[in-house]
């Protein structure tokens, strides 16, 4: 969504929900996925560090990173009948997520959720 709020915001002013956006960096008038995903598998290790990075040095703000489970487990069955798109979507390069994240883990600080975003807590 090109205009949806970058940062934790609370919807409508509504006190009780924080929503706290996958982080995404501004390029080239656009907003570009940096939170984690298949696009932490697909783009090289260095391109996501050097998004998050850019995140907390110049826009001085956390970042909201995930990633699915099954993203680590290269082992996992097959699913057949899936068009080439969708099985390199799902497929690239899970033998390398546990390695990329022991490298996440080193490069950059991380805490629980309620920590970094509801500081008075």
């Amino acid at each position: 969504m090109p205009d949806a709020p970058r940062f934790p915001h609370r919807p409508n002013g509504e006190a009780g929900i924080l929503e706290l956006p996958p982080t995404t960096v501004p390029l080239m008038g656009r907003n570009w996925p940096a939170a984690g995903g298949g696009w932490f598998r697909l783009l090289p290790y260095s391109m996501s560090r050097w998004m998050l990075n850019r995140v907390n040095t110049e826009d001085r703000a956390p970042c909201m990173f995930y990633f699915h489970p099954w993203e680590l487990d290269a082992g996992q069955p097959r699913q057949s009948g899936l068009s080439a798109r969708t099985r390199f979507r799902h497929y690239v390069n899970l033998q390398r997520m546990p390695g990329r994240l022991r490298q996440l883990l080193t490069d950059f600080e991380w805490d629980r959720v309620d920590r970094v975003f509801l500081p008075e807590h």
